[in-house]
């Protein structure tokens, strides 16, 4: 604590925007609130974002700009098993989310029909039963074709009244079918085929995941996805409409608590100045004193070790990520980590990002602290402490109201257990869109409870979207969604990334356990392979603007010609090749999806099949 007082006074005395706080969707409900506090009360730095930013960030933010607030299922789970056409775009839930998977095969048993829409043929491509190998960053067109097939058709017939339907439907003319084949590198057979299903579905449902979010224009792709739910009346049905799937823990209580930069408690803005005015009044601090919306995480991490005067970061906290790996342009990120005068990690294994720190607090893990956590249909579940975390280690919220404590700041963080801080976080709650005021421990004990929950003895909210909407006039606001596939030239390569089955995040829990066998590699089609002579194992050079790598190749039968997946676990591959720098300009999440990429094979002559050495890659989608 005496490092941490010398580290971080003279900055925050006199710029506490130079001090920087990054979390984590894998923390509880109250740290998740107790470390946007600590950030914007003791630190009073309005630079705090999390790595939930590169998860659901863009259907987040879609959500928000359309009906006013989002949870990943506005329904319960169960009701996918009632839908009779489910589209899972970008979404491998067989191996991300493995527990989705009853869900779908109640649907199926029902006789409903699944799609598959993703780049490659995965594991969940084998239980649909059905896929659609669209081109990567073509998923918003086909939201547009489909949509323009159902006006053709006469199916539009809108969940209720709402703003921008005329310019929405106007805009879907641009996009017939020979269109939308052509861009999203399918048939028009197929897309047809798709178009028909959806139109003669009672209850189709379009479920999203990191394939179609994780790119700069993210929150158009989901944007053009919710009209077509809106605008064909499925849109909050039970059964039907939209929703989109969680990558982390707490993905979802970790993005409305907060630890964004531009949120309060209750997924309050912290832009809005009665927001403000509430916490303030909650926190015993004056409205104007809160900070205003700082970086967001790739922003952030942009920042660090970059000159004061240009808006740079010298000193960032870390709890419970690892943006050495899961960032995008991880090597540019490692390297301004290291220019920090101060880094300093709270967590419970040693992460390559707590290897760079100049301090390391050994915080607690899930099984070792009591809290609460949110899913995906925005149910809130009580979790509890199981043993005590060994040695030194301290839990989470202790440590941080000790950093509190270390900068002469403790005022708000004087709790004398863990009771207190979450009876605060609930009392938070109230009045915002994400409304946990009603419950307490001893309810959560007896059963969880789908949020809002308004007062102790009412009822949780199972169906969250309802006709009349959170927003100024109560109607849901639909917006021309601005998409576009760019063609690279025959035989270019674009690079996607994401997740493996027996993997989990950045690795760092998952990467120690030895029965959990993988390895890194890129997978391409053996035709791709056979092209530049690799075969399976063989090492190859994948080469983007902004990085490289050397892995082994995987044969990959089900994967499109003209891509290459990664999986990106492992530091030193897949976000060493990712763009750091261009952000969706709504939801800021990084281009982690369609770069342009080469490939040069290591130690195998470098000549390809009838083509030149050197191919010629796609512009950036």
């Amino acid at each position: 604590m005496a490092y941490v007082r010398e580290a971080l006074t003279p900055l925050l005395d006199s710029d506490p925007n130079r001090v920087g706080v990054f979390g984590s969707g894998s923390l509880t409900n109250e740290k998740t609130y107790l470390l946007g506090k600590f950030a914007r009360v003791a630190l009073k730095t309005g630079n705090i974002d999390y790595n939930g930013r590169y998860c659901m960030a863009s259907a987040s933010t879609a959500m928000n700009r359309t009906v006013g607030y989002d949870r990943g299922l506005g329904f319960p789970l169960e009701d996918i098993g009632t839908s009779d056409l489910i589209l899972l775009v970008g979404a491998n839930v067989a191996e991300t989310l493995p527990p989705i998977m009853q869900y779908l095969k109640a649907a199926k048993d029902r006789g409903g029909v699944i799609y598959a829409i993703d780049p490659r043929a995965t594991t969940t491509t084998k239980v649909a039963g059905r896929g659609l190998n669209l081109r990567p960053g073509s998923d918003g067109v086909l939201a547009l074709g489909l949509l323009h097939q159902m006006k053709a058709w006469g199916k539009i017939r809108p969940t209720a009244p709402a703003h921008g339907m005329a310019e929405v439907l106007a805009h879907a003319d641009d996009y017939p079918a020979a269109r939308v084949a052509h861009e999203c590198g399918i048939s028009e057979t197929e897309f047809l085929t798709l178009a028909r299903a959806y139109a003669d579905a009672a209850k189709p449902l379009i479920l999203t995941g990191r394939g179609p979010e994780q790119s700069a224009q993210g929150t158009d792709t989901v944007q053009a996805f919710i009209n077509l739910a809106f605008l064909t009346g499925h849109f909050g049905k039970p059964g039907g409409g939209y929703g989109t799937l969680t990558g982390q823990g707490n993905g979802q209580g970790g993005r409305e608590h907060g630890q964004k930069n531009d949120q309060l408690p209750g997924a309050r803005s912290l832009r809005d100045s009665s927001h403000r005015a509430e916490m303030a009044a909650l926190w015993g601090v004056a409205p104007e004193d809160l900070p205003q919306p700082g970086y967001s995480a790739q922003e952030l991490l942009n920042a660090c070790g970059q000159p004061t005067e240009q808006g740079g970061i010298e000193a960032l906290i870390v709890l419970g990520s690892n943006p050495v790996v899961s960032a995008a342009g991880a090597g540019q990120v490692t390297e301004r980590l290291k220019a920090l005068k101060h880094l300093i990690v709270i967590d419970f294994l040693p992460s390559e990002t707590a290897q760079l720190a100049t301090l390391v607090l050994p915080g607690s893990m899930w099984c070792e602290e009591e809290g609460t956590t949110t899913n995906l249909e925005g149910r809130v579940q009580r979790r509890r402490r199981a043993m005590t975390a060994p040695g030194a280690a301290r839990e989470d919220w202790r440590i941080l109201c000790d950093l509190a404590a270390a900068v002469c700041r403790s005022q708000g963080f004087m709790y004398g257990s863990f009771r207190e801080v979450q009876d605060e976080f609930f009392a938070a709650t109230k009045g915002g869109k994400a409304d946990y005021s009603g419950l307490s421990a001893e309810r959560l004990d007896r059963a969880s409870a789908q949020w809002p929950v308004k007062s102790a003895g009412g009822p949780d909210t199972p169906h969250a979207y309802a006709p009349s909407y959170p927003t100024p006039d109560g109607l849901a606001t639909l917006r021309v969604p601005e998409v576009r596939v760019t063609l690279g030239a025959p035989r270019s390569l674009t690079l996607i990334t994401g997740r493996l089955g027996n993997q989990y995040q950045s690795g760092t829990q998952s990467r120690r356990n030895p029965a959990l066998k993988a390895e890194a590699t890129a997978q391409m089609h053996p035709g791709t392979a056979a092209e530049y002579g690799l075969g399976a194992g063989d090492p190859v050079r994948l080469r983007t603007a902004h990085g490289e790598a050397v892995l082994p190749v995987a044969l990959t039968p089900g994967i499109r010609s003209d891509t290459v997946f990664l999986p990106f676990h492992w530091p030193g591959t897949a976000n060493l090749l990712t763009d750091p720098d261009t952000l969706d300009p709504h939801s800021r999440m990084p281009q982690f999806k369609g770069t342009a990429v080469t490939l040069h094979p290591v130690g195998v002559a470098a000549t390809l099949a009838g083509a030149p050495p050197s191919i010629r890659a796609a512009a950036p989608l």
